[in-house]
């Protein structure tokens, strides 16, 4: 518990709570709706538009708490004063791998939720397989492009690449969609979600090692 809570007071010298409040409650209030109407004609395609979008603004909103934080110049503050500033930034960013997950698994969830409970016969076994692997598969991509996008200062910058970035998120989506509806052309559809969890494990781990180093690497230059 105390570690949890030295992870939340670092992650949240980056992120304010309105930004918070935005993140886990605001877009599910938003999306979700959105993504029932959607899925009232085809599930899946609800699911993967809505995760497409979701991405979008995940990957949009980072510049806000994480703006350039792995790019050279980054003003850190007094934190790179801290004798504890290497335990601090590892916990803000183990924090923010949590949230983001968290952030990304929520309004997918709740849409799975009420929409087995408004048509309970309709919806197929698949489908909560089909969520499942599509929050790992998002999580992953968004949690390497941001590995990549944090290198910029710039704001107009980041949200320039942020709509081409989320196309390519929107085709894997589009893929994996395919995948499942076709029964993963004679692939078991439910290989994709062990993968995806193995590939979204393997990319946090990598990406915290990555912005920690450079990070520190930032810290001993300045």
């Amino acid at each position: 518990m105390k570690h949890l809570s030295r992870m939340i007071t670092a992650h949240n010298c980056f992120c304010s709570f309105l930004y918070n409040i935005a993140m886990l409650v605001v877009m599910p209030a938003f999306l979700v709706p959105f993504a029932l109407v959607i899925m009232s004609f085809d599930n899946y395609m609800g699911i993967a538009i809505m995760m497409t979008l979701l991405s979008f603004f995940t990957l949009l909103a980072d510049y806000m708490p994480f703006n350039g934080i792995t790019a050279k110049g980054f003003f850190l503050g007094i934190i790179k004063t801290s004798t504890h500033v290497d335990s601090f930034i590892k916990d803000a960013i183990i924090a923010d791998q949590i949230r983001r997950f968290v952030q990304l698994t929520i309004p997918p969830t709740l849409s799975l939720i009420i929409a087995t409970i408004i048509s309970a016969n309709s919806i197929d076994m698949r489908l909560p397989v089909f969520v499942s692997t599509i929050i790992f598969l998002d999580y992953s991509t968004t949690t390497g492009i941001i590995t990549f996008t944090r290198n910029i200062l710039s704001n107009n910058v980041h949200a320039y690449i942020s709509l081409p970035l989320t196309a390519i998120i929107g085709a894997l989506n589009a893929c994996m969609l395919f995948l499942f509806i076709y029964d993963s052309i004679h692939i078991p559809f439910i290989i994709w979600l062990p993968i995806s969890f193995i590939l979204s494990v393997i990319i946090s781990i990598l990406v915290f090692n990555y912005t920690t180093d450079r990070c520190f690497s930032n810290i001993k230059e300045y």
